[in-house]
């Protein structure tokens, strides 16, 4: 398993909850991670595919080919707006 930490708007997409645990398979990379997302959260997985949510891990974007551990701290960024 591995826990998926969710902010802003993307928490009503999976009825308020902010972390997500998630089964990973050895191997797994992002994409398969947004596979399993989008098979238990349509709307979720949607903007995952469109690019409108940016996967990070360990602090760092990620891309679909990125590995996965179940050490990883993995989130889901919805866009940001704001500054001057």
């Amino acid at each position: 398993m591995v826990q998926v930490r969710l902010f802003g708007m993307l928490k009503t997409l999976v009825a308020g909850s902010n972390i997500l645990e998630m089964p990973l398979a050895d191997g797994a990379q992002v994409k398969d991670l947004v596979d399993s997302l989008q098979a238990q959260y349509p709307d979720l997985g949607e903007l995952l595919r469109q690019k409108k949510v940016v996967v990070s891990v360990n602090q760092e974007i990620a891309h679909w080919e990125t590995a996965l551990v179940e050490s990883d701290e993995i989130a889901l960024l919805p866009p940001f707006a704001g500054g001057a």
